[in-house]
């Protein structure tokens, strides 16, 4: 019988080397409109050593054999179908697999190999026990991952859904994964909130910050190990833990942490090597459902003009432009410091706020589109700044979905009919053309305009805030773009000898009571103030020192008119 064990030897340890490459992670249907782009398969290396995967190849689910290609212990591969497109989208390199495609409703996977044996083979689906689109799965986000390297990977109620958000927003679903890093769903069975994967000389991941009361499971899948984190051997920890003597895989370790603090520990046999780690331990945090998102990564729109972002809850922080345009509740623009704007909306409550351009807020709600419009439906307005500067108007000679929400300018521009200026309704639209383009302005009834007469001239240069009425109700959502003036002086006249530009304006002391005074450096040929509700009530040449003593207290707005610019300002007086 000896001379048989060399032969049993050498086939435990080839079976050894195939069982260490393992699939830990799937997205086989991503949220994308049409072909997925971005579906990716994770291999993990469980075993001690690095593997070659050279001639290895995939031989059902999609096709692909591998070059020359080193995964270390420990480390993870990803293999993509568009290794363009999930870079673009996650910033991570990845491996683009020949061709194929994940099916939808699941498939056979199996990797064989340089010589042909399967090393790691299974059927995934998207019915239970595996992870179904009500959790998450399937088009709806999240990724799947396998519980455990070492777990069957053809019983489904080993695969979970992943619980990581990458902070990615696509078609309006956030999506979840893990790709190229340990799983974030508990090992099998585990009732631990974080698990950290004990293989040959480290920890993974070997620093965690979790929560008071929150339980940690250290799970040794290979080699000879232990955790140290007694407080004879880190006295500074808050409290101590110990596993025991150094043990073989496979075992596991649970502590729950009951006090704050920064816990160091270690493999008492590796420690030498670098195999240490921490765990920080923080109060409990409240997690805010709106998360903080920033006005620019709400704006994308996918073909038929539909948001990607509807239905996300978030914060987003901007300064107020122009006035409320609805009454009993709120319609208004807010823009961060780029000129990217987005619409804010409340159909009957005013959250207690009232508008005033040049506001620093942060409002909390949900993203909504009406006829093309994206707009957070607010919940929550926080004012944290008054009297902002606005960005300068936008010059353009049309109108884009690019400029959605932001305040924009066109020059030298007609009225196509005047009588189109009735001043009834809940509003009005007029047509304006320079010759080459004709554009729609929008006079709703909550701006000073509205009850004065068309203003007198040829030509204007008409600033407002570029807003969109689809025809369609449903999609696709194109066109139908209008711009909505805020004010009066939105209108001004352009000469045959310059095209006016138009800049903000600070003025000092802001609010005032006696005397304001013009911050920039500009000579001055006239100031024209008016009352927030549109009524003139000064016209002042040659000084940039404007007494308002005998001023009733409310919101003004200024003109200034210099030798080749105007520009727009706003005081309160006291």
């Amino acid at each position: 019988m000896r001379r048989f064990l060399p032969i049993l030897l050498f086939l435990f340890l080839a079976m050894y080397g195939h069982s260490q490459i393992v699939i830990t992670e799937l997205s086989y249907n991503p949220p994308e409109d049409g072909t997925d782009s971005l579906e990716y398969i994770e291999l993990y290396n469980a075993g001690n050593q690095s593997v070659n995967l050279e001639g290895y190849k995939f031989t059902r689910g999609v096709t692909h054999t591998f070059g020359s290609a080193t995964i270390n212990t420990g480390e993870y591969m990803l293999v993509v179908v568009k290794s363009a497109a999930f870079e673009t989208v996650y910033g991570i390199s990845a491996m683009q697999w020949t061709s194929g495609a994940l099916s939808n409703g699941g498939e056979r996977i199996t990797l064989t190999d340089a010589v042909g044996t399967e090393i790691v083979d299974f059927t995934f689906a998207d019915i239970a026990p595996w992870p179904t689109i009500m959790e998450g799965t399937d088009g709806d986000g999240r990724s799947i991952e396998l519980c455990n390297p070492l777990a069957d990977p053809n019983d489904g109620n080993n695969w979970k859904v992943s619980e990581n958000d990458l902070m990615i927003v696509l078609n309006g679903k956030n999506i979840y994964g893990t790709p190229g890093e340990a799983n974030s769903i508990p090992p099998c069975g585990s009732s631990a909130d974080v698990t950290v994967v004990i293989t040959n000389n480290q920890f993974t991941p070997k620093d965690i910050t979790i929560n008071v009361g929150e339980t940690v499971r250290w799970d040794n899948t290979q080699g000879v190990h232990n955790v140290n984190g007694s407080l004879a051997t880190f006295p500074a920890n808050p409290d101590g833990f110990f596993s025991g003597a150094p043990a073989a895989a496979p075992w596991t370790f649970d502590v729950t942490f009951t006090k704050s603090g920064l816990y160091n520990y270690q493999c008492d046999v590796h420690a030498g090597g670098g195999m240490t780690g921490t765990v920080t331990v923080i109060e409990d945090v409240v997690v805010d459902e709106y998360p903080l998102r920033t006005i620019a990564s709400l704006k994308g729109v996918n073909a038929d003009g539909v948001a990607d972002s509807l239905g996300i809850k978030c914060t987003v922080e901007g300064i107020v432009y122009g006035v409320n345009i609805r009454q009993g509740g709120l319609q208004f623009t807010i823009q961060d410091n780029n000129g990217k704007g987005i619409g804010i909306f409340n159909a009957s409550n005013s959250l207690g706020y009232t508008v005033f351009e040049g506001d620093r807020i942060a409002v909390k709600g949900t993203v909504a589109q009406f006829r093309g419009f994206i707009q957070i439906n607010a919940d929550i307005i926080n004012v944290f700044a008054i009297n902002q500067p606005l960005v300068p108007a936008k010059v353009v000679t049309s109108f884009t979905e690019e400029d959605e929400s932001g305040l924009l300018t066109v020059r030298n521009v007609s009225f196509v009919d005047r009588s189109q200026w009735t001043g009834t309704g809940a509003g009005f639209n007029i047509d304006m053309t320079n010759g080459q383009t004709t554009f729609s302005i929008r006079i709703d009834n909550d701006v000073d305009l509205y009850s004065q007469p068309a203003p007198t001239g040829d030509k204007f240069n008409v600033t407002g805030l570029l807003s969109q009425f689809s025809i369609n109700a449903n999609p696709p959502l194109a066109g139908g773009y209008q711009l909505l003036p805020r004010y009066m002086n939105d209108f001004a006249l352009a000469t045959s000898t310059f095209d006016t530009e138009i800049f903000s304006l600070q003025v000092f002391p802001n609010p005032a009571s006696d005397f304001i005074q013009i911050t920039k450096d500009i000579q001055v040929e006239s100031i024209t103030v008016f009352r927030n509700d549109g009524t003139k009530v000064a016209d002042i040449l040659y000084t940039d020192k404007i007494n308002i003593n005998t001023l009733s207290g409310g919101t003004y707005h200024i003109v200034v008119t210099s030798k080749d610019a105007v520009y727009t300002g706003r005081f309160i007086k006291f």
